[in-house]
């Protein structure tokens, strides 16, 4: 008669549990041998398993299983095109939020050589984002740029955006400041006119809530928060004075850690 411990060291090794189930666009990794308990011989002490020849078939399946999803485990690591001074900082900030620290960061230098693989304008790295322009994403073969997609990738797949509306406001929000926001502050021809209507709304919708869609901190405000806190960095001598809760919004942006630690962070020199 089996012990107890020797059922659970059984139930343990041949639980679907144990072997990673990995998925993405491209391919899936759902193996998930079990071994019978009819092919499995159990010593009386409970210590040790003596498998027949079927059993023996079911372990090295599970092992080659193990070793199949270690492989592709390895692969599917999200990398990150970068730079301290591009707005790879605000991809950063996101992955930071949402606690996805299994991201290769790869810092580009503008200044290297097009022989470098960390030259922007290199064969490397054009593979990724043929316009040779920081960020871009690799996340297991599949690649893309352009900081506002990325976000939304990104939180789609690993934030939490669990149905319709959630993507369509988090889609909004991230259009507004790579549009909108980003031409009423930092396009010089607009900003006469249209900054003051912008920042006016803004600061009218946050008059009430502590982030934009509520209570609740979301890539909507990585979005337009990151854009929001480049202006006292372009422009260190704007005032903002007339707009008291955009101002209060900012500053409890910089102080959520994974801000600070990005967007917010000073530059170095």
């Amino acid at each position: 008669q089996p012990t107890g411990n020797t059922l659970r060291r059984v139930e343990q090794l041949s639980s679907p549990g144990r072997i990673r189930r990995l998925g993405t666009s491209h391919n899936q990794c759902s193996t998930r041998p079990t071994l019978r308990m009819s092919a499995i011989k159990l010593s009386l002490n409970g210590m040790r398993t003596f498998p027949t020849d079927t059993g023996r078939k079911s372990i090295r399946s599970l092992r080659a299983a193990r070793s199949q999803c270690s492989r592709l485990a390895c692969s599917a690591q999200l990398k990150l095109y970068t730079n301290p001074r591009s707005r790879g900082r605000i991809i950063e900030w996101y992955l930071q939020e949402i606690g996805k620290d299994d991201v290769d960061l790869v810092n580009m230098d503008f200044a290297a050589d097009v022989s470098d693989p960390v030259c922007p304008k290199g064969p490397a790295f054009l593979e990724v984002n043929p316009f040779g322009k920081l960020p871009a994403l690799d996340d297991d073969g599949f690649k893309m740029f352009e900081s506002g997609a990325m976000l939304l990738y990104i939180a789609e797949k690993y934030g939490g955006l669990n149905s319709p509306e959630d993507r369509a406001l988090a889609a909004q929000w991230t259009l507004f400041a790579n549009s909108t926001l980003a031409n009423a502050v930092f396009v010089e021809a607009f900003r006469e006119k249209q900054m003051p209507v912008v920042m006016g709304k803004l600061d009218e919708i946050l008059s009430t809530k502590d982030f934009l869609l509520g209570s609740d901190f979301s890539v909507s405000d990585v979005a337009v928060g990151a854009y929001l806190l480049y202006i006292p960095a372009f422009f260190p001598d704007m005032d903002l004075s007339d707009y008291p809760s955009l101002l209060a919004y900012m500053d409890r942006l910089r102080e959520r850690p994974a801000c600070a630690a990005t967007v917010a962070a000073p530059p170095k020199s």
